[in-house]
């Protein structure tokens, strides 16, 4: 059985309902051998938590990555910022085994693509810096090894220093394992060659590592210094006529932020105010990742999430504080008929992430 044939078999078994689903990996290329297995993308309508797992399906061994759409983009955009796109290639170079949301599947993979080939973003003054001074000293400390063992590490760690440096500074997309030489590779095939046969030679290695060190701006070690003063900086004051409604919003409240990357140029933390009118219940929601604290400053709000496939209500008065953990679905409801409920927020993401929802049972 061909590999596409087979993960869409496996597909249909074992997740019939799935929205759409992929296959990729060094098995649908000319590096597969007879150990490839399949890498396998699902993903479902639902789903309460992203999971991956190791298992062997007929003849098959198989990586499987389980996912809803929320957690697939949140995967996907955490290695894009990591500049190592294991699963965004796995989604776009691989094959579609099945698509039910009448073709969202091949959108994000045209998209994905379209990432990939355009390759990461520069890297800062910081970040180039950084690979400087990592091969600098890594090869000092090879000239001065002398013990055979200690020199047979080091010098495996300058290859991969070495690769990463041409990488960065070339602006194309870095991988560990097999997937770091793969990169280079395709990056500079000549300079992966010659790592290749170096790591047995030490002044030949040095040479190696050398001309990319000189091509990403020369040797970096006295003078290096990682980062400056982050300790004093200006405090921001927002005065509570100057919070902004320009956030995310779900039908039935008003946000409006205080703390964010746009107000006061957070990087973490995101902290605002919600209202909710009398006789007024939110849509259901979740937000992403964050975590979620709330303080009720006034009124009589209540906050219900599903348990058990039931619903819990949790109600709360001025002065309580109730938590919401990340991709939690739940909806903020107000039942009294004359008093708004006021409360303050605080989430672990720069910005207020809100994924509004048809119920509490989708995600």
């Amino acid at each position: 059985m061909d590999p596409v044939t087979a993960a869409r078999a496996f597909v249909e078994e074992l997740f019939p309902g799935a929205l759409y689903a992929y296959v990729g990996g060094s098995v649908l290329s000319g590096r597969r051998t007879g150990a490839c297995g399949l890498d396998v993308v699902v993903v479902l309508d639902g789903l309460p938590a992203p999971y991956r797992e190791s298992l062997r399906w007929r003849e098959w061994p198989v990586e499987l990555f389980v996912h809803s759409e929320t957690s697939l983009a949140a995967y996907i955009e955490h290695d894009f910022e990591r500049r190592r796109p294991a699963l965004p290639r796995i989604c776009a170079d691989g094959a579609v085994v099945t698509d039910r949301t009448g073709g969202r599947a091949s959108d994000l993979q045209n998209t994905l693509s379209e990432r990939l080939a355009a390759g990461p973003s520069g890297l800062t003054q910081g970040q180039a810096e950084r690979f400087r001074y990592v091969l600098s000293d890594l090869l000092d400390d090879l000239a001065d090894a002398a013990d055979p063992g200690e020199r047979a590490f080091i010098g495996w760690e300058v290859v991969q220093a070495t690769a990463r440096t041409a990488l960065g500074v070339g602006r194309a997309w870095q991988g560990s394992g097999k997937w770091l030489l793969r990169e280079l590779r395709a990056h500079d095939a000549r300079l992966a060659d010659e790592l290749l046969a170096a790591p047995d030679d030490p002044a030949r290695l040095a040479a190696v590592a050398t001309d990319v060190l000189e091509r990403a701006g020369g040797r970096l070690w006295e003078g290096y210094r990682a980062q400056g003063d982050p300790f004093h900086q200006p405090l921001r004051h927002v005065p509570s006529g100057t919070l902004s409604g320009e956030t995310a919003q779900s039908g039935g409240m008003r946000r409006l932020a205080a703390i964010s990357g746009a107000t006061t140029g957070s990087s973490r933390l995101w902290m605002g105010q919600t209202h909710v009118a009398p006789a007024t219940r939110s849509s259901d929601h979740h937000h992403g990742a964050s975590e979620t604290a709330i303080y009720v400053v006034s009124g009589r709000p209540s906050f219900v999430f599903l348990e058990d496939d039931k619903e819990v209500r949790v109600d709360a008065g001025p002065g309580d504080y109730v938590f919401v953990p990340p991709y939690v679905p739940h909806r903020e409801e107000n039942p009294d008929p004359s008093q708004e409920a006021v409360v303050v927020i605080a989430r672990s993401t720069q910005e207020a992430i809100v994924v509004n929802l048809p119920d509490l049972r989708q995600h």
